[in-house]
């Protein structure tokens, strides 16, 4: 869940996109970007970044532009991630040379 979610916060689409960031970390990784055995310290790790790791951390064979458009979707901040499905979207592409 989005940060907002856990805090009670309102949501809007970006919600979905952090969720698309979660999965598409724990398909290349095996690992979940923010472990945790409950919502606070999932919470926690989601706000306190120190023991966040890049996904090319665990996985060098992701692309760099790859892990900026996962990254950007796992921001703390709903403001910080795309505004739009259609952008990230767009920079996937561009990210697996997808036209």
């Amino acid at each position: 869940m989005a940060p907002e979610q856990l805090l009670g916060e309102p949501i809007s689409h970006r919600v979905d996109i952090f969720s698309y960031g979660a999965a598409a970390y724990e398909l290349l990784t095996n690992q979940k970007p923010f472990p945790g055995e409950s919502p606070g310290e999932i919470l926690s790790k989601q706000i306190n970044r120190d023991e966040f790791q890049p996904p090319r951390a665990l996985n060098p064979d992701i692309p760099l532009p790859l892990e900026k458009v996962i990254v950007r979707c796992l921001e703390r901040e709903p403001e910080r991630r795309y505004p739009f499905l259609g952008v990230m979207v767009r920079e996937l592409k561009a990210a697996l040379y997808v036209s």
